[in-house]
């Protein structure tokens, strides 16, 4: 009896056995879905063009995760990781049955659990999977290993492992810890340092090095004494080693943050390897956190730093205030849209220069004669009367550059800019006036960056890229290398900081144009030579004035210490264009000189194009000496006389409106210059007669309108005009309001 009783448990147990077994084997043969662990949500991460980790943002699950290919983890830290946690992981088939029976039996003798019988692969199962901890849930682990080792190589789940193990706090990962602990990457860490961060994979938070010192000291020299007892490392090493002291969490680092969001916002690759430089961002995010000490809290900085030759740019601050207080600091103002001031004449010259209006050496008239009715000012509100181009543009003059401006024409200042990339230049040259080039606008630095590539690189634009290995950027050539070069020849001009004549001065460290726009509001310096496009921003982000924001006293000097760290002691400079000649010039008129002018200069011309017009100014006689400045500048000299007849209202071209209800325009006829008294006439008709100086009104009816003003020399002038009706919208519908 006792026989078949046994007999039937034997059969029995066998005949579960196969079941189980068949079981077994239907479940393993049955598809995996291996994309979850494969697949990862990482942070991103930003680093310079030597692979040193700039910035890490949290991934969307807010995890420090950065998952890097097996063969990016080094040497130390998959060995170190197999030798801890599984040593026959790369023998068993996704469960060590060996281990298991042990774990059984010890557990069984100590009637609790002493042991555990984890796998790589198990343990990765319950990262990508997670389930209760029962028995269930252990044997479902088990199964799953079994089945993933059938799909997945080796390789490839030691990968996932590591790339997914919690180390603390929210760290997923050896590459995200190894930069945290260690400041370097995973592939990069000694034996020690690999020891080190293997040994947290237990229980991260019991032996954070940090918070439980003696803890992790314990734990890591346990796995050293075994490597040790392996032949791994020898007595020797392991002294050395044991006697280490815990590292100290280094955190991740957080340069170029606003170009890491930037980055994250616009390529798909959660690691970019950027042509920013690690030391050069850290050196002036310091820079300009100093410069910041002594301005208002509501004052911050900005600067970019461009390789000519590539581009690429190699220092990025958006906002400099994130260093000390990041919560009030997330703007980025390189790419925020602000008024340039003075930052965009060096390029109303350059297209002046290359249309053949001017020459540097040309005069031109400092004074608040002649502008049509619009007299802007300089930064000192005082004028120079007779200056040349160079002085104009090295001292930032207003009226001279909208003299420039107006002969080079608003529509194509607007273009040139257009195609410079400001693109937020979208209304009409009318729009702007006379203000577009003097910063009547807005642009963003980075835009404005750019757009000084144009003169950096002798005429041509390079599109900014984070990215060196960016092939066949497309170049645009704006100005010819001879105008960007005598722009770039006065911008280098020292004066302003330097009394001494800059041709006493050594090569130049750099050309450089400062801005400052109206009301104190922003601060600007671009300096540039042929290697480097330097822009620096001062400035209020919410657009408030402070008087601390004069572009020549707070943005240059920055600017240039940045070059000079750049450059170190070497100095380079442009080689003369071959499309420039240099020819004797009369030092008063700016014109080529004549026989009667003495002290002549040399001045650079644009072969084939620039004026040849020879100094008429010396023109004397033995009895009777002539001068024969421009009219504007006879002004100047209080010379009034011979000053020609101008209309400096109303602006030609212009498009005058009604009063609301009117039926005609009250307008205000003005000239400057001529002699004796003014007569006008409209559409052929006398309108009356002003002195010099003097105005008239007339009422104009809507339509075009021809204006002529002589005097009794003779002289006269002309300008055109339209008067149009004021129209007003009738429904909510005509303003664009939504309907009730």
């Amino acid at each position: 009896m006792m026989r078949k009783r046994r007999q039937s448990i034997l059969w029995s147990v066998l005949l579960g056995s196969v079941v189980l077994c068949g079981g077994g084997l239907c479940l393993l043969s049955l598809p995996l879905e291996v994309t979850p662990f494969c697949t990862y949500t990482p942070s991103f991460a930003l680093y310079d063009r030597e692979g040193q980790l700039l910035c890490l943002l949290r991934s969307p699950d807010d995890a420090w995760l950065i998952p890097v290919p097996l063969k990016e983890m080094g040497k130390w830290i998959p060995l170190l990781a197999v030798e801890s946690e599984d040593r026959r992981f790369f023998s068993h088939p996704g469960v060590d049955f060996l281990a298991l029976g042990r774990a059984i039996w010890q557990n069984l003798r100590a009637r609790k659990v002493v042991s555990g019988a984890s796998t790589i692969t198990t343990q990765l199962v319950r990262l990508v999977l997670p389930r209760e901890r029962t028995l269930k849930g252990k044997l479902s682990e088990c199964l799953l290993a079994l089945r993933l080792e059938r799909v997945l190589k080796k390789e490839d789940i030691l990968e996932s492992y590591l790339n997914r193990i919690p180390l603390g706090g929210n760290i997923k990962g050896v590459e995200a810890a190894s930069w945290y602990y260690f400041g370097k990457s995973a592939k990069d860490l000694t034996l020690l340092e690999a020891a080190s961060l293997v040994s947290l994979f237990p229980a991260p938070e019991r032996f954070r090095p940090d918070k439980n010192p003696e803890g992790f000291l314990r734990r890591r020299n346990a796995l050293l004494e075994r490597l040790c007892r392996r032949g791994i490392i020898s007595q020797e090493e392991y002294a050395l080693y044991a006697s280490s002291p815990p590292p100290t969490p280094r955190g991740f680092p957080r340069l170029a943050y606003h170009a890491a969001w930037f980055l994250r916002q616009t390529t798909t690759s959660p690691r970019v390897f950027s042509s920013l430089s690690f030391s050069l961002e850290e050196w002036l995010e310091r820079l300009l956190d100093e410069a910041l000490v002594t301005l208002p809290r509501e004052i911050t900085a900005c600067t970019v730093v461009v390789e000519n030759s590539t581009g690429a740019i190699l220092a990025y601050v958006g906002n400099a205030r994130f260093r000390r207080n990041p919560e009030q600091a997330f703007v980025d103002c390189l790419q925020a849209p602000r008024s340039p001031g003075s930052a965009l004449k060096p390029f109303v010259y350059a297209r002046a220069f290359d249309r053949g209006l001017l020459v540097p050496s040309s005069i031109i008239a400092d004074t608040p004669f002649g502008l049509r009715g619009n007299v802007p000012r300089n930064f000192d509100e005082g004028f120079r009367g007779p200056v040349s181009c160079e002085m104009a543009l090295a001292l930032s003059l207003n009226v001279p550059a909208v003299r420039v401006a107006r002969k080079v024409g608003l529509e194509d200042v607007l273009g040139l800019l257009q195609t410079l990339g400001f693109s937020r230049l979208q209304r009409g040259a009318d729009f702007y006036g006379d203000a577009l080039v003097l910063g009547g606008c807005e642009v963003t630095p980075l835009e404005l960056a750019r757009a000084y590539t144009a003169l950096s690189r002798l005429g041509e634009t390079i599109p900014l890229s984070f990215f060196r290995e960016d092939e066949n950027p497309q170049k645009k050539r704006v100005f010819s290398p001879g105008s960007a070069y005598m722009v770039a020849e006065i911008l280098a001009d020292r004066f302003r900081f330097n009394p001494l004549p800059k041709r006493t001065l050594p090569t130049p460290l750099c050309a450089f144009k400062t801005g400052t726009s109206y009301g104190f509001r922003d601060a600007w310096t671009v300096a540039y030579n042929p290697r480097y496009t330097v822009l620096v921003w001062f400035g209020d982000p919410q657009g408030l004035p402070h008087e601390e924001l004069v572009g020549i006293r707070l943005a240059a000097p920055c600017a240039l210490r940045i070059m000079e760290y750049l450059m170190e002691r070497e100095r380079v400079w442009y080689e003369c264009p071959e499309d420039v000649t240099w020819r004797e010039v009369c030092p008063i008129s700016g014109k080529i000189a004549s026989a009667r002018c003495e002290g002549k200069i040399l001045a650079p011309f644009l072969k084939g194009v620039s004026p040849l017009e020879v100094c008429d100014l010396h023109a004397t006689s033995l009895e009777n000496p002539s001068f024969p400045w421009p009219g504007e500048v006879q002004a100047a000299l209080g010379r009034p006389d011979v000053v020609p007849l101008a209309i400096v209202s109303p602006v030609p071209g212009r498009r005058y409106f009604t009063f609301p209800g009117a039926s005609f325009l009250r307008l205000p006829l003005r000239a400057e210059g001529g002699k004796g008294p003014i007569f006008w006439f409209v559409d052929g008709a006398y309108a009356g007669q002003s002195q010099p100086g003097g105005t008239l009104f007339v009422s104009l009816p809507p339509g075009e309108h021809r204006i002529i003003a002589s005097d009794k020399s003779g002289q006269s002038d002309t300008t055109e005009v339209v008067v149009s009706p004021t129209t007003f919208a009738k429904t909510r519908r005509d303003f664009g309001a939504p309907s009730p």
